[in-house]
Formats: structure tokens, C-alpha cells, sequence
């Protein structure tokens, strides 16, 4: 499974594979991503959470979520990712844009 970062945000995959997008979070500070298909056809497959910590008692700490598709069709998918509190109308803290091949 191919896998996008932050750092490393093209890629290309076959129809009906699956790709995942690994984004830095830290839920405790109520910043949460919003990740949404901009072009292309992909659906979500699974959202979870790894924490950086080991520790399963560690308050506070940072992790990465982790969001994986199934590219559904042939041509260009893109998709938006964005960091923000939800509840707040400010501009986001982050932005970040993924672009994958379908072929």
C-alpha cells in the first residue's frame, strides 16, 4: 500500500488499490483534519489513530491519523486535508493537498 505524508504528497496506484494518507494530530489540543475528496473517485476505507507514545497511559500526547482509500477509477484523484478546531471560525492551521494517479 502506498503511503502519503506531509513530506511525500504524489503519488501513483492501480484501480482498486488502496493508498493511505498519514497526517501529524494531537487530538487533545481539540485540532482535528478534515479530509476531503476534491476530484477523482475514492472512498474511504478506514480512519484511525497511532499514537507516537508506546504508553497507553500518556496524557497529551501527539500521533498521526491515518486515513486509507480505494482508489475507485482510472484519472486523477485529489484530496484536501484540513487542520483546524472545529468549532472555531479562524482560517485552518494547516492545509495540505494530495495528489494520486489512477491508471
Amino acid at each position: 500500500m502506498k503511503k502519503l505524508t506531509e513530506q511525500f504528497n504524489i503519488a501513483a496506484v492501480k484501480k482498486g488499490e488502496t493508498f493511505a494518507i498519514e497526517l501529524s494530530s494531537n487530538p487533545a489540543t481539540g485540532y482535528l483534519w478534515d479530509v476531503r475528496l476534491k476530484a477523482g473517485k475514492a472512498s474511504l476505507v478506514k480512519k484511525d489513530y497511532e499514537p507516537d507514545s508506546k504508553n497507553p497511559y500518556e496524557v497529551g500526547g501527539g500521533g498521526k491519523d491515518i486515513f486509507i482509500f480505494k482508489a475507485e477509477e482510472a484519472g486523477e484523484i485529489r484530496i484536501e486535508a484540513v487542520y483546524k478546531r472545529p468549532w472555531e471560525k479562524t482560517a485552518a492551521d494547516k492545509v495540505r493537498r494530495f495528489g494520486i494517479a489512477v491508471r
